[in-house]
């Protein structure tokens, strides 16, 4: 196993304010290029039906860096609540609120 004694001492609330900024970045500056997939290339590579998220204003989907497709798991009914943990630029919210209509309830943070 190869050790690197060189590597920076950085906490985790360190860590964790870092990868908080750059997903800030994405959702402020999709069009800046990063170094992992972002926007319907991502949506693509998760496996997302376009059909959900086709008709969502074109900078939610440039913006959108998420790591996981949740609406492969199950299906969102009308008349349901959804709560997006770590929500971003809202992208999983949006399409969320769109399956539960007006009878339902979609909620997003950060």
């Amino acid at each position: 196993m190869t050790h690197h004694q060189n590597l920076p001492k950085i906490s985790l609330e360190e860590l964790r304010g870092e990868i908080k900024k750059e997903y800030t970045n994405v959702a402020l500056d999709p069009t800046k290029g990063y170094h992992f997939h972002t926007g319907r290339r991502l949506a693509n590579l998760l496996g997302y039906d376009e059909a959900l998220y086709a008709d969502l204003p074109e900078a939610n989907i440039a913006s959108f860096a998420g790591t996981g497709n949740p609406f492969s798991v199950g299906t969102v009914n009308a008349g349901e609540t959804v709560v997006d943990v770590g929500s971003g630029a809202g992208f999983d919210s949006l399409i969320a609120s769109r399956l539960v209509g007006s009878s339902g309830k979609s909620s997003a943070w950060t």
